[in-house]
């Protein structure tokens, strides 16, 4: 199968990747910076260079595809989170139309069920919406929970103030996972 997986080299995207090519399927991976061409080639996939805000872009390289794995992209610097979410899922719905890909897999995210309360998870609840409007896909919404690797975004927060500050702790539980992806032989 030819599988495009959006992400680059993320903390999700390789080792989706890595388990895709061992398995013997054409992986093209969706990144927007150059630089990262030749680790995507070393993975033994194809880089396809560009932004998920390009819908022309993306047209061309869901065409021809079976499958893509679709998720948003943290992008802090944009002003206003709920429009870049909308603006990505808008992107994704129009290349998916304009394609005929016919199966997605949605990176999600837990509480997108949701359409309020959630702060910025409301952007992947927007995403799915927007994306189940698409008629006749095969389309699977993964929610999964909290990754540990989000805890990295603690770091400096610890080290200036001391303390980690969040909406959650005391009795609260919260589940976490790795995506990661077992070395064994």
């Amino acid at each position: 199968m030819k599988i495009i997986i959006t992400g680059s080299l993320g903390n999700i995207s390789k080792p989706l990747i890595q388990e895709l090519v061992a398995k013997e399927h054409i992986v093209h991976v969706i990144s927007s910076q150059p630089q990262k061409r030749e680790a995507i080639h070393q993975l033994g996939a194809e880089a396809a260079i560009g932004s998920l805000s390009d819908t022309d872009f993306l047209t061309r390289t869901f065409t021809g595809a079976d499958a893509a794995y679709c998720m948003i992209p943290p992008n802090y610097t944009h002003p206003d989170q709920m429009a870049y979410y909308q603006e990505t899922g808008k992107s994704y719905q129009q290349a998916i139309l304009r394609s005929g890909i016919q199966r997605i897999v949605c990176l999600s995210s837990y509480g997108a069920h949701l359409s309020s309360g959630t702060g910025f998870i409301r952007g992947s609840y927007f995403v799915e919406q927007t994306l189940n409007t698409i008629p006749d896909i095969l389309l699977t919404h993964v929610r999964p929970t909290f990754f540990y690797y989000n805890l990295l975004g603690f770091i400096d927060m610890i080290k200036t103030a001391g303390f980690m500050g969040s909406v959650y702790g005391g009795d609260d539980r919260l589940t976490m996972v790795a995506p990661r992806i077992s070395q064994q032989q």
